[in-house]
């Protein structure tokens, strides 16, 4: 054991100790004790209390081994702390040591031993569970079975009650801007009251653009609309209906509906606008011009010139709609008007079924071709036997109508111009759109940024949270195209029109009612049809159970609905092929029930995806949404956490930048970048317009694309020692070696792979500094590094490669000109043709000699300079007729550019045009290199790229802001606007300062600020209490953490906790529970204190670390990122994966292990009702040690209170009590009657490391104790009588407690507050004034 000192205080609420060494007759003043601090919450581990064994009490008297005391000093000075310092052995025996006396010498050398140990083995645990008993005894019993999470969190619990975080709570520091005011009414912190009254997000700001609304969003418009129109079109029942007379027969319905229309006026039919309307325009929709079937298979033929003319159309534009590859070096992309491009691309996707079928259609040469009535409906023979139609002279055999458009043998038979045309519909429009389209998606979907604007790599479920922020801006022409799938699947669309178009295929083809099978069985021919169908139609099921391609879960449950339908109407469709019994039925109340049923879902989900819908949604279930999985102990809380520092200090410098007038980004400026598409090279901001707002959003995007690491690394290139050194290569290149004729080998590598030569285009991106270089062949390059920059200019400036360079030029000056190179073409004349397997020799040969001929350069790549092509690719061709082109190895021209003996000829030849042009060719390419140069430099001076560093990311005061500005920063109005706004600095920096103090508070601020920034707009009483609840306001509760019973009152005030809880609230006792929970985690982690955790029915006992551990240990990552929600953190909602300890906490307890996910965990998802749902492995669930006791969960810590009396009383008559069971222990510990009453719920005990604590709270703190139990030997209190002792010989600590001790016995003489009920009225008065809303009158706060 391990021996302390005795020792009293000088305060007489304290029970007193005397040391052996003072006698009772002459008694002398005691020593001070020596106080040990006490143990930091978050910093010493909780002992486990797992084990199986159990307690024994012990006689503390029934052994002469005595133990020993110590009066310690605890937080709350009102306590009496009975500390047992043993150290327990694991040992079956334990060797006792002396106790040390407190009395009048031999007297009392016995009567003070307080706590009596036998000889026992002591393990690190105590039993959880102590019972009360109705003479209020505190006894041990068995082991406590926790209590479910879910339970605790559900909307009925009971409250879960912490009073140590509550006092902790109260302790804490309030902010100094709490409550301010400076006018009658709260204004909203600077800069952020600007960002309010401009009705934009930070988003929108930085993309300096908004979101439109749905109704003029051409992304959903479009959409929605291919969606629905692929939806219909795509059915197989009216592929029937995909024939000229089912067109005719549509538009026909529709003519009659508009006939039969009468205007309310009741004018004549007559008149113009009815004749218009009513008659000009349904016979033209109904083709009613055509009386014959010449004339409408002419209006056919019109329809598949104008879809052959959309689809070149289309062909055309889609070159250029490569968002990454099309353009080289850093030239904006022009605007242009691309609604003609959407209109032709969502025309073809409309058209794309119904003109595929219909050409098929004309291919098999179907029914509704034929000039005859089907002779094969209701034959009794096979053959059927037709009567001839007229003399065989001038009619065709009457079975003999096939690929025809007349009987009559001397009428012109169209049909092969048909079968023509549509063999060119169907090559080019029904195999080569699908394929173009998904080349065009490929080339047009965006991509996401590798990291968040924290610097840190985001996760896949991060990723493709931020697809959805991403799509939602994303202003390509073809985005309704993939916008409705998910990150990865955006190129579906193409895969989905080949799906569709089988189907339809099937059903067109293998039908006997076409020339293609009408000799087959017509009782076979639909059953094989049926069958194929199905087994298309269930391979298409499968594949949208498994990929789920859509983006949101309700797109995927309403196409895996419509898929449903495709598959069982198929089935009812081969059921009744075969002719099953019931076929009545199935083709009539069973198709109807099904198309009912689907039809209906399918609606429904159409609906409830509409974003009004999902917030009525959100309303109806109370669901309150995170950004970040908030309640994860792994979430990043520690001193200057990223996530406060990003959602206060960074947002307000960002906010500062772009609401300044002087530093915004003009409005109509478009912010785009050039990027590469797997991140090879970092973005560049194009057309830069010279504002700091547009340099800082660029910085944001270099960061999101490169991390934090590398762009410090980066600007320590920029700005360290190497900085001169950097800044000769960066001037070398940027005024000699980017553009056109660039050249770099990597000396490293013999040969770059796909690459035949070294020569390309090249640019320069100066931050991070970046050569990007693109090959003639189209090979792309990044060059990186130092070393690497230097070795690019030393290869640029080798006298080899200017030679090779002067070619070059030499050839761009002739480019388009006529030039001098005779050349004899020798082509052979006669007849050719093929002949089997060889080919027939011409006769002879004919020889026309050329001199001149104009020589072209064709080019992979595209850039535009002064209406000057200077893009990569030099491919020379020498056009000497249209019909002879030849390329520039008749000049001499080799891959490297050597300058050949032929080629210094044809130079020669031609120097006259060379020289009359190279002069301006050079002036050009010139003007292009300075003009990037000086948009660098210009770049750079506007704003640094140290600001990022230097000031986003490096919170601090005022003066060294603006050192910094002054260091780094060139442009005046970035100057005036950080040393200007002191103000704006100060208090960003405060509002950090105050969130920062501990992590309690911090995780109090990320907590309300994600709730306020995630709900506001679905939780009306958040709005209408904007003040109390947004953080831009300084009386936001985000700055003042609260105990419960504070933050139940301030919740009851605003309409958010009803008391019993109400169906309505958002806000229940569950969610209270679960939230301090957390809190109490934050607060005490590591300590006795803190909440303990069992995993499943495992009887282990784990905090929150302890948990999280356990999930990555099967292999599932609890992701230290917490989710990306601090890049845009707004009030959409998206659908995504629950986060890790969204589940964990929500999981039903199991007696197993580990379970896989259900089948039907996105259940939810799917309809709308939540937009979550459970990823990965299910956790077997967590259960909290905690106790109902009194209506209320306490901490199995808390019920181990000295004694305990069930009445609630607080005046306590003598109680009995018996100490709790240690686990391993023989004998009680501790039995007896307390010689006095005390404080029940201020008394406690607990135990840490090898240390039992036992706190006792006298309720008489006036009188002195003569014994601790009544049983032990009394000392006599009368002859206490210490002697004065100077304050100034105390440590400062003790000082302070002893000041503070007789600072309150003044008081209570006087009959006033003490320094602890002083403290705790000023506290309550200050929060008074910072909520002057709240009615305190009928509000009982303990």
């Amino acid at each position: 054991m391990r021996k302390g000192n005795m020792a009293h205080e000088q305060d007489a609420s304290l029970p007193s100790v005397l040391s052996s060494d003072q006698g009772a007759s002459a008694p002398s003043p005691l020593p001070l004790a020596t106080v040990p601090a006490p143990s930091p919450a978050r910093f010493i581990r909780h002992p486990p209390r797992s084990g199986t064994s159990k307690p024994v009490l012990s006689d503390p008297y029934a052994s002469a081994t005595t133990n020993f005391t110590t009066i310690t000093k605890n937080n709350h000075y009102e306590l009496t702390t009975l500390d047992i310092t043993d150290s327990i052995p694991r040992s079956d025996t334990l060797v006792s040591n002396g106790s040390e006396d407190a009395g009048d010498g031999a007297e009392n050398s016995e009567s003070q031993s307080l706590l009596l140990l036998e000889k026992h083995s002591l393990s690190h645990s105590i039993s959880p569970k102590p019972s009360i008993s109705s003479t209020s005894t505190l006894v041990g019993s068995s082991s406590h079975n926790p209590v479910p999470a879910t339970q605790v969190f559900a909307r009925n619990a009971l409250p879960l009650h912490l009073p140590k975080l509550d006092a902790y709570l109260a302790s804490l520091p309030k902010p100094p801007f709490s409550g301010e005011k400076t006018s009658s009414k709260l204004l909203m912190f600077p800069p952020m009251d600007k960002l309010a009254n401009s009705n934009q997000s930070l988003e929108d700001m930085e993309m300096n653009s908004k979101i439109p609304p749905f109704w003029r969003n051409r992304k959903t418009l479009l959409g929605a609309a291919v969606s629905l129109f692929m939806g219909l079109t795509g059915s197989s029942a009216i592929a029937t209906y995909y024939s000229l007379q089912g067109v005719v027969n549509t538009v026909q319905v529709f003519a009659l509906i508009l006939s039969t229309f009468v205007p309310v006026t009741g004018e004549d039919l007559a008149n113009e606008w009815r004749t218009l309307f009513l008659g000009t325009i349904p016979n033209v929709l109904a083709l009613n011009f055509a009386s014959t079937l010449t004339q409408s298979l002419i209006f056919l033929v019109i329809f598949m010139i104008i879809a052959s003319g959309l689809l070149y159309y289309f062909q055309q534009r889609a070159r250029h709609c490569d968002r990454y590859n099309r353009l080289e070096g850093l030239q904006k992309r022009s605007k242009g008007k691309h609604w003609r491009t959407v209109v032709v691309t969502f025309l073809l996707t409309v058209i794309y079924l119904p003109m595929s079928i219909m050409a098929i259609h004309v291919l098999v040469w179907s029914d509704d071709l034929w000039v005859v009535p089907n002779p094969y409906v209701n034959a009794t023979s096979f053959p059927p036997v037709v009567a001839p139609l007229g003399p065989t002279s001038e009619y065709r055999d009457p079975l003999d109508f096939c690929w025809t458009t007349t009987m009559k043998k001397d009428e012109i038979n169209y049909a092969p111009v048909l079968i023509i045309l549509s063999a060119i519909v169907v090559g080019m429009l029904s195999i080569t759109f699908p394929i173009m389209l998904r080349r065009v998606i490929k080339h047009s979907v965006p991509r996401v940024d590798r990291f968040t604007e924290l610097g840190r790599p985001r996760t896949k479920a991060d990723m493709d949270v931020e697809y959805h922020r991403v799509l939602s801006r994303d202003q390509n022409p073809f985005v309704f195209l993939y916008s409705g799938f998910r990150r990865g699947w955006g190129t579906y669309e193409s895969t989905y029109l080949f799906a569709k178009l089988s189907t339809l295929v099937i059903v067109a083809v293998i039908d006997p009612d076409n020339c293609l099978f009408r000799s087959a069985s017509r009782t076979v021919t639909p059953i094989v049809r049926q069958v194929l169908l199905l087994v298309c139609t269930f391979g298409f099921f499968l594949a949208q159970c498994f990929l789920g391609p859509f983006l949101d879960p309700t797109n995927n449950a309403g196409e895996w609905v419509s898929r449903m339908n495709y598959l069982s109407t198929s089935l009812v469709a081969l059921l009744v092929a075969l002719d099953v019994p019931g076929t009545d039925i199935l083709n009539s109340y069973v198709l109807y029930v099904i198309y009912i049923v689907t039809y209906g879902l399918t609606f429904y989900f159409t609906i409830i995806n509409l974003s009004p819908i999902r917030r009525f949604v959100k309303r109806i279930t109370r669901r309150i949404d995170f950004s970040i999985d908030v309640f994860s102990p792994r979430l990043a809380i520690s001193y200057l956490s990223p996530h406060v520092k990003r959602r206060i200090w960074q947002e307000s410098i960002t906010t500062l930048i772009l609401t300044s007038p002087e530093c915004k980004i003009p409005s109509k400026q478009t912010m785009t970048f050039a990027q590469a598409l797997d991140f090879e090279f970092p973005p560049y901001l194009l057309g830069f317009a010279g504002s700091p707002g547009e340099r800082h959003v660029e910085n944001l995007k270099i960061l999101r694309e490169i991390g934090s690491l590398e762009y410090r690394k980066a600007a320590t290139l920029i700005s360290g020692p190497d900085f001169a050194r950097y800044r000769r290569v960066e001037a070398e290149i940027q005024n000699h070696f980017i553009g056109p004729d660039s050249y770099w080998k990597d000396p490293d590598d013999t040969v770059v792979p796909g690459c035949s030569g070294s020569f390309g285009n090249a640019w320069f991106i100066p931050f991070p500094p970046t050569v990007v270089m693109r090959y003639d062949n189209g090979k792309l390059v990044v060059l990186r590094n130092l070393r690497k920059l230097e070795e690019y200019v030393a290869q640029n400036s080798s006298r080899q490669i200017q030679r090779k360079r002067e070619v070059r030029m030499a050839l761009r000056a002739l480019e388009g000109q006529t030039v001098r190179w005779p050349y004899n073409h020798i082509s052979s004349i006669g007849a050719q043709y093929l002949c089997c397997c060889f080919r027939q020799r011409y006769n002879a040969d004919m020889s026309v000699h050329y001199d001149t001929c104009v020589l072209r350069i064709k080019r992979n790549g595209y850039l535009t300079w002064d209406k000057t092509q200077l893009g990569s690719g030099f491919q020379v061709q020498l056009n000497y007729d249209r019909k002879v082109v030849l390329d520039g190895d008749l000049i001499g021209l080799t891959e490297d550019f050597e300058l050949t003996p032929p080629l210094a000829h044809f130079l020669a030849l031609n120097e006259d045009v060379i020289f009359s042009r190279l002069g301006k060719l050079e002036a050009l390419i010139s003007s292009y290199r300075r003009h990037h140069q000086v948009e660098c430099r210009r770049k750079t001076q506007v704003l640094s790229y140290q600001f990022l560093p230097n000031v986003y990311d490096h919170p601090r005061s005022t003066t060294r802001l603006a050192r910094s500005a002054f260091e780094f920063e060139r442009d005046l109005r970035v100057r005036q606007l950080l040393v200007g706004s002191d103000e704006i600095f100060e208090t960003a920096y405060a509002r950090l300062s105050a969130v920062s103090t501990t992590e309690t508070a911090t995780w109090w601020y990320i907590f309300w600020d994600d709730l306020w920034r995630r709900n506001h707009d679905t939780i009306s009483n958040l709005q209408l209490h904007e003040v109390d609840f947004n953080p831009y306001y300084p009386t936001s509760i985000a700055y003042t953490p609260l105990s419960r019973p504070i933050l139940e009152s301030f919740l009851i005030q605003r309409g958010l906790l009803s008391t019993p809880s109400k169906r309505g609230d958002f806000f229940y006792c569950g969610f209270l529970n679960k939230l301090y929970l957390r809190l109490n985690e934050t607060a005490f982690r590591g300590s006795s204190k803190v909440i303990l955790f069992h995993l499943g029915d495992d009887k282990s006992e784990l905090d929150m670390d302890g948990v999280d551990l356990e999930i990555q240990l099967e292999g599932l990552s609890s992701m230290l990122g917490t989710g990306g929600g601090t890049d845009h953190d707004d009030s959409s909602i998206i659908v995504r994966p629950e986060y890790k300890w969204e589940g964990v906490l929500t999981d039903t307890l199991q007696h197993h292990r580990w379970r896989r996910k259900n089948f039907f965990s996105k259940l939810g998802a799917w309809f709308g009702i939540t937009p979550l749902w459970r990823a990965g492995a299910i956790s077997p669930g967590v259960a909290i040690d905690v106790r109902l006791q009194n209506g209320r969960y306490i901490l199995l810590d808390d019920l181990n209170k000295l004694p305990y009396l069930t009445n609630g009383h607080n005046c306590l008559e003598k109680l009995m009590f018996t100490f709790p069971y240690l686990k391993g222990a023989k004998d009680k510990i501790l039995e007896g009657e307390l010689c006095k009453e005390i404080k029940v719920e201020d008394s406690t005990w607990t135990l840490e490391d090898d240390t039992v604590l036992v706190h006792i709270e006298k309720l008489n703190r006036e009188q002195w104790w003569e014994n601790v139990l009544t049983h032990h030997p009394k000392i006599d209190t009368t002859k206490i009588e210490p002697t004065d002792s100077k304050l100034s010989d105390l440590d400062g600590e003790t000082r302070g407690m002893v000041e503070k001790m007789m600072f309150d016995n003044q008081q209570k003489q006087m009959g006033k507050p003490t320094s602890d009920e002083l403290k705790k009225m000023e506290t309550l008065k200050k929060f008074q004034a910072a909520h002057p809303e709240l009615d305190f009158s009928n509000a009982k706060i303990s």
